[in-house]
């Protein structure tokens, strides 16, 4: 009885070793640590207008906040620290306020909650460091939670996505892999608001009309001059794409040339995939989409609510991007899609031809871009040649009002030239899309 005694406690002694063995070579979880600054700054609008911000910077400096707030990027299993401090803001005659992080969607505990009636708020001149672990890969995204329905569309909003374990290009530990993938955060502008917050006058909250809606703080065309906006990849390229509102109002989401499927949403898997071509996302809701790539081409990416594709009425604008999508070739996948933009362009031209005419060197060049001409009013002599160059993605037109030169459609790279012989003023657009608008003065 007393060998079996001894047997049994050697035994106990032996695992215990094993087990304290296998606890310290268990990894512990890796710290993430951000710093971000409270302050105001400046958005630039799509129609190029400034408008007063506030929001968070990642340089500790007052008047340098971003809009949108910069992403923060973490992994499974992560302990993160983020620190705020709250600078106040450049301008004169702003009041200072206190702010907090609130990680939307994110399990934190209450006192790193960052709602002010719970957990202390950040007042000027101060810190504080928000802790917890990361523990479900997913979209996410943090902004402010003082006085929520001002500071946030004031831009104080930012995305946060927690990828796979050890940042493996998978949608969660365990899950689907891609390519590559896109952020996407929306969120809506009202000028109005933020023209009253920036010179000290009331206004009325219930009273909200947004006139700019934004893709990362961009609005159409700035979309795809964004590498973050702009979708690119090459067939057979799996994508993923996360879709985060921030903001107050619904979008739907449409994508054309291709269907997608749902994967997640608010941060977590779903039980299956769902497969669609139209996505509506709610306020504060998030959506992850994975898609395959199967042919080639340029497609629009877009909301397909009626103001969303406008900037302060104009269209097109608001919340639409493109896909541009390489054919596979024998480069390698990287490569092809850093070129896709290239390739879908010359794909574009090759299959539609330009109905162009040929240019004149000693001609008197205008540029077509971001859905405006690069001189409005063009003043020329008779017998001057102007030459319009389509330095655009889109396929445009250079028509005047009076019929007397009509380009037809303007393929990408493609050029129209036209001799003016007579003296007049000669107004003229796209009649794909009407706010493109130009004159030329013949004396």
């Amino acid at each position: 009885m007393f060998a079996i005694l001894l047997i049994l406690a050697a035994g106990f002694t032996i695992s215990s070793i094993v087990d304290s063995r296998h606890a310290s070579a268990v990894t512990p979880p890796v710290t993430k640590k951000f710093q971000l600054y409270a302050t105001d700054g400046y958005a630039t609008l799509a129609d190029g207008t400034k408008a007063y911000i506030w929001g968070y910077s990642l340089k500790n400096q007052k008047g340098t906040a971003t809009y949108p707030a910069p992403t923060l990027t973490v992994n499974e299993g992560d302990q993160v620290e983020v620190t705020l401090t709250n600078l106040g803001p450049s301008k004169a005659g702003i009041q200072p306020l206190s702010h907090t992080i609130h990680f939307h969607g994110l399990d934190t505990d209450q006192a790193n909650d960052g709602v002010p009636d719970t957990s202390p708020p950040v007042k000027p001149g101060e810190s504080f460091t928000y802790k917890f672990i990361a523990s479900h890969a997913g979209s996410y995204y943090y902004h402010c939670h003082v006085d929520t329905v001002e500071h946030l569309q004031m831009g104080m909003h930012g995305a946060f996505i927690v990828k796979a374990k050890n940042g493996e290009k998978k949608a969660w530990t365990g899950g689907p892999a891609y390519d590559k993938e896109y952020v996407m955060l929306l969120n809506e502008f009202d000028p109005v608001w933020h023209q009253a917050v920036a010179e000290g006058k009331p206004y009325d909250r219930t009273d909200f009309h947004p006139r700019f809606w934004t893709i990362n703080g961009k609005s159409f065309p700035d979309t795809m001059n964004d590498p973050s906006t702009m979708v690119t990849a090459t067939v057979g390229q799996k994508i993923l794409i996360r879709f985060i509102n921030s903001g107050y109002e619904e979008h739907s989401f449409h994508m054309h040339g291709y269907h997608f499927k749902v994967i997640a949403s608010d941060g977590r898997p779903l039980p299956a995939p769902i497969e669609k071509d139209t996505l509506t996302i709610g306020p504060a809701e998030r959506y992850d989409i994975l898609v395959t790539f199967d042919q080639p081409g340029e497609f629009p990416l877009h909301s397909h609510n009626i103001v969303d594709n406008t900037n302060d009425g104009v269209y097109p604008g608001g919340l639409h991007t493109m896909i541009c999508v390489a054919p596979k070739s024998s480069a390698s996948a990287t490569h092809s899609a850093a070129m896709a933009s290239t390739d879908c362009s010359h794909a574009n031209a090759a299959a539609g031809g330009d109905g162009s005419t040929a240019a004149s060197k000693d001609g008197i060049p205008v540029n077509i871009n971001s859905l405006s001409v690069s001189v409005k009013e063009l003043h020329v002599k008779v017998g001057d040649t102007v030459i319009w160059t389509n330095a655009d993605r889109q396929v445009h037109t250079v028509t005047s009002d009076d019929g007397l030169f009509n380009s037809g459609n303007l393929f990408p790279k493609k050029t129209f030239s036209y001799t003016f012989t007579k003296a007049g003023t000669y107004a003229y657009g796209c009649t794909i899309h009407p706010s493109i608008r130009g004159k030329v003065i013949v004396e």
